[in-house]
């Protein structure tokens, strides 16, 4: 059995980053291979690094009560967050060897037949806080297969200052496959042309490939449900909307702290089995998330989005692919169309197809060619 490695944001403290690991790491199973995530966090992504980052963008003038409650609710969150997450991690994902550094990386990879980069915002540099080698497989040892499965770039260019070395890590693949179609027109513009367009690999799992994972109801009401990561002031305004004319009842699930402000029934930080259970059964859905997206098609639910602001073209992309750009909501007064799903089936069913003939192509293995 030929070994993966893959390398992702699979320690991002989020149900985006977990579940799309889960899903990349699935898929190649289905397919029959081994398969191991290597356990390497970049150094950026520490708790204490993004809470500065935090703190930089607060303007707390000289009120260092309000500054303490920030930072304690801040620290609140984490705790949670790394409670639920971390435990999905470990009862799921089959990780590699720790590794804490880079040259810690480079000095010892893991031993595979091939190597891949995975999806979510791995070539994001504003993300990653610059180009970082390790997720482009400048590691791997000479002769190995490098892959990218749906990679996502996640941003409209590549800075100039990085164009060059963002070219040269690339090329250095054997075949390439990313989840925006923003990021393969990039690609081909620097004239990198085995690149392919797949879905996101939550999305290259059916339902029916998501059933296990989905935790039972557990919220007998009919309800709508709000998951968002930016401020929106027009989706909240949308929800109330949709409960007057719906009877449904607000529920929205976050891991802010400060979201129990806002109007209706808070589900905070649920487990990750429970947050795909909170869309699959949900009446409506209210969101700005890409994950929260893609779930929402998968599992055939009636949703509405709302642009995040930043990082928005993989939402334009999923959108625009399944026919169902109507859903992106920019007014109260906006006529909303129903979704046709018998066509958004067969699109996905089509792009699944897709992405099971990249891997059968690409991850091949020739063991009598020696390399």
């Amino acid at each position: 059995m030929q070994k993966i490695e893959i390398i992702t944001l699979h320690y991002i403290k989020n149900y985006g980053s977990v579940l799309q690991t889960y899903a990349t790491q699935k898929k190649f199973e289905l397919m029959g291979y081994e398969c191991e995530v290597i356990d390497y966090i970049r150094p950026n992504a520490e708790e204490k690094e993004e809470l500065k980052s935090g703190l930089g963008r607060k303007n707390f003038g000289s009120n260092k009560l309000i500054k303490y409650i920030y930072i304690m609710t801040k620290k609140l969150e984490n705790k949670k967050k790394n409670k639920i997450f971390n435990e999905f991690l470990d009862k799921y994902i089959n990780l590699s060897k720790h590794y804490s550094s880079y040259e810690e990386l480079e000095n010892n990879p893991p031993v595979g037949d091939i190597y891949c980069t995975g999806s979510d915002q791995t070539w994001n540099s504003e993300y990653n806080g610059g180009i970082l080698p390790a997720y482009y497989l400048q590691f791997v040892p000479k002769g190995k297969k490098r892959i990218g499965y749906a990679v996502s770039i996640g941003m409209d260019s590549i800075p100039q200052n990085e164009v060059e070395v963002f070219k040269e890590y690339v090329r250095g693949y054997d075949a390439i496959s990313v989840r925006e179609d923003a990021a393969k027109k990039i690609l081909n513009g620097f004239g990198i042309t085995n690149v392919q367009h797949i879905l996101d690999p939550t999305l290259i799992l059916s339902k029916d490939e998501w059933k296990a994972l989905i935790a039972p109801r557990f919220l007998s009401e009919k309800y709508i449900l709000i998951y968002k990561l930016n401020d929106n002031e027009l989706m909240e305004k949308y929800a109330e909307y949709l409960k007057k004319i719906t009877g449904c009842r607000i529920i929205r699930m976050s891991y802010y702290l400060n979201h129990y402000k806002y109007n209706g029934k808070m589900v905070y930080t649920p487990k990750v089995e429970c947050f795909l259970s909170l869309i699959n059964n949900a009446e409506y859905i209210l969101t700005d998330s890409f994950h929260c997206t893609a779930f929402s098609l998968n599992f055939e639910k009636e949703f509405f989005v709302f642009q995040p602001g930043k990082y928005n073209s993989r939402i334009q992309s999923i959108l625009k692919l399944t026919k169902t750009e109507h859903r992106l909501v920019s007014t109260l007064e906006q006529k909303i169309k129903d979704i046709d799903y018998d066509n958004v089936r067969e699109i996905l069913n089509s792009e699944r197809e897709k992405a099971t003939d990249f891997i059968k192509k690409n991850c091949y293995i020739d063991k009598n060619v020696k390399g």
